[in-house]
């Protein structure tokens, strides 16, 4: 089942959305991490009816989700003035919250303060994508929906001595268009970049996700390639911190990203 399958009970605005997802999203016991996350905020982008940009989106990872049994999607506006809406996203099962997420939409406004970050990624224009072999309980199944160019760093389990990933990552099939919530989904395709350091495969669960969307309106192509580099600048006491910035292949920045993984080695 490709993204847009998925997505499908988001063309109709609804005050609640029920769904089910296929094995093939899944990691591990639960769905996908980037695609709960995509869908509590595609559930928020729907209650906005004006020109509002997603400028800030965080989410907390609460509880697994079973694939192929039903969930529920539903998003709350706290607050909406003349410039800033707020509105809290949850993905359910069997009536308990798994997947939280607020976000905050902003109108692009006329300001005398403009500050540009120059940074640019070092990679490489991005050529034929990373075979990854489907390994039973090491590969989680969500990965076949991704294709991926690694530049620096590795998948998992190779014990290198650096956290760091550089690489491309984009949809193996694109879909019908590109918007912030398969960006989102996109993002967090690539694993926890402290997997490498170790020898053997250790559980680990992402606890909170946090994006700022720098360039929202940034064009990102369905079947162009997404920049990103990762870095966990802090790991120890079983957690690990990272950061992480995107480009498009224009080479802008469209968001950074922090993310807290908790880590049973």
């Amino acid at each position: 089942m490709s993204i847009d399958h998925v997505f499908a009970a988001f063309k109709t605005k609804q005050q609640q959305y029920e769904l089910m997802v296929p094995l093939s999203w899944t990691q591990g016991r639960t769905l996908y991490g980037g695609l709960s996350a995509a869908l509590a905020y595609q559930a928020a982008e729907n209650l906005i009816e004006d020109e509002r940009y997603v400028r800030a989106f965080h989410c907390n990872f609460i509880g697994p989700i079973d694939a192929e049994q039903p969930v529920i999607v539903e998003a709350e506006l706290l607050r909406t003035g003349k410039n800033v809406s707020q509105i809290v996203a949850k993905v359910s099962q069997q009536e308990q919250v798994a997947t939280m997420v607020q976000v905050c939409f902003g109108v692009n406004r006329d300001s005398k303060l403009h500050h540009i970050d120059q940074s640019r990624h070092s990679l490489k224009p991005p050529k034929s994508p990373k075979f990854i072999p489907q390994i039973p309980k090491l590969v989680p199944k969500f990965i076949q929906h991704f294709d991926y160019v690694f530049e620096k760093g590795n998948l998992a389990f190779t014990k290198n001595e650096d956290a760091i990933i550089h690489g491309w990552s984009k949809f193996s099939k694109a879909p019908n268009s590109m918007n912030i919530a398969y960006l989102i989904a996109l993002m967090d395709a690539w694993p926890p970049t402290m997997f490498q350091l170790l020898r053997l495969p250790a559980p680990a669960s992402t606890m909170s996700w946090d994006i700022e969307f720098i360039n929202p309106q940034a064009i990102v192509e369905p079947n162009s390639w997404l920049a990103s580099e990762t870095t966990a600048h802090h790991i120890q006491n079983g957690y690990g911190h990272e950061e992480a910035k995107f480009w498009n292949e224009q080479g802008q920045l469209i968001a950074i990203a922090k993310q807290v993984v908790a880590i049973f080695a």
